[in-house]
């Protein structure tokens, strides 16, 4: 059913060798449970390699315990069904309990020590890595045991969309199947990037995480991930934005926190650039930003509703200057319009209701606004 000829005459000749490898130990409860699962709607079956399993008589560690002792492998098969694996000791992944079965009961392999022979006798042994696998019933046991020592390990793709907060971020590493809790603890963490030595002591890294796809693989942490996205924005960001930013009189910090703000503010990359121009004019004289979505980050933070009086440093309707930080992670089309800002004379805007964007140049233009597009 899976082997090709190869493979069947493999079987065969490995199965007369069976009585060179120990029977297995009963393993505890415990052992057998190493991995969980968790269905998906998809084709074919995926395999998580334990960090440690019992192996022909003895307790082995990760790249010898995949298949060779396969009672605490968990896999489930189906023709039309997919299953994801996480370790109880996955690098800050999180636990997800299912029902598993081992690959000969999955069907995946036909005999399982003739399967263990198979490996031992072409030199895999050493070679099985640890992961997660995607593995077909239709496959032949050879083109399975090669597929696991080449390391040929599943990815997921991680999108973050332009404008997302960490608290978003933080979501979105959970539906990947990281932990919040491994997130949280990576923030936390020394970080060394260059590109952060603006920010001031005791700002958090919103703003810093760019918005990008990432691959998450089998073993990657939310730590490496998030350095990732630090050295994503510094590779695409840093030469490009640093003078330019220092151009308008401001640092990159600064320039990632009026960019965030533009990114929230206005949808339209056309608007861009204008509303860039109303900020920077705002804070050359002294005046407040009066930005609301400022407002909102700040009641979020604080658990608390939106209030134009609300006491915070984010809130930019009372306090005058730039928040302490970033409000969001901007893309690079906010971070232009910082770079390039426009060259007019309005000092106002508002997004209608009709979701347009409405400019004025005195206070009482900007009322008459307010009256025609937000009442």
């Amino acid at each position: 059913m899976f082997q090709d000829e190869a493979a069947t005459s493999a079987i065969a000749e490995a199965e007369l060798e069976t009585a060179a490898v120990p029977t297995p130990k009963p393993t505890s409860m415990r052992r057998q449970q190493l991995l969980f699962c968790r269905t998906l709607s998809t084709r074919y079956d995926q395999v998580e390699v334990p960090t440690g399993c019992w192996c022909a008589g003895r307790w082995t560690h990760r790249r010898s315990c995949l298949i060779i002792c396969v009672i605490p492998i968990a896999i489930a098969a189906s023709c039309s069904r997919q299953y994801e694996y996480q370790n109880l000791s996955n690098n800050g992944r999180s636990k997800r309990p299912g029902h598993c079965s081992n690959l000969e009961d999955a069907g995946i392999i036909k005999n399982r020590q003739a399967f263990v022979t198979y490996i031992n006798l072409h030199g895999l042994r050493p070679k099985l890595k640890a992961g997660t696998y995607e593995l077909s019933p239709s496959w032949a046991a050879s083109q399975v045991a090669e597929t696991i020592a080449g390391g040929r390990t599943l990815t997921q793709r991680l999108v973050i969309p332009e404008g997302y907060t960490l608290a978003q971020i933080r979501a979105e590493f959970i539906s990947s199947g990281l932990s919040g809790a491994a997130f949280d603890a990576a923030l936390a963490g020394p970080h060394s990037q260059s590109i952060l030595s603006s920010r001031p002591s005791g700002v958090s890294l919103e703003g810093y995480l760019f918005p990008d796809s990432y691959e998450i693989g089998a073993t990657t942490t939310a730590a490496q991930l998030v350095d990732t996205m630090i050295d994503n924005l510094a590779a695409k960001t840093s030469t490009t934005y640093s003078a330019a930013f220092a151009a308008q009189g401001l640092s990159y910090h600064q320039g990632l926190t009026l960019a965030s703000i533009v990114e929230r503010e206005v949808n339209i990359p056309a608007d861009r650039p204008v509303v860039a121009q109303i900020f920077l004019k705002r804070l050359r004289t002294g005046q407040t930003l009066g930005s609301d979505v400022t407002t909102e980050y700040a009641a979020k933070l604080l658990g608390v509703s939106f209030d134009v009086n609300l006491d915070s440093p984010y809130n930019t309707r009372k306090v005058a200057g730039l928040p302490p930080g970033p409000i969001c992670s901007p893309g690079t089309s906010a971070m232009d319009a910082v770079a390039k800002p426009a060259t007019t004379d309005y000092l106002y805007f508002l997004s209608g209701n009709d979701g347009k964007t409405y400019y004025a140049k005195t206070y009482a233009e900007h009322q008459q606004n307010i009256v025609k597009h937000l009442r």
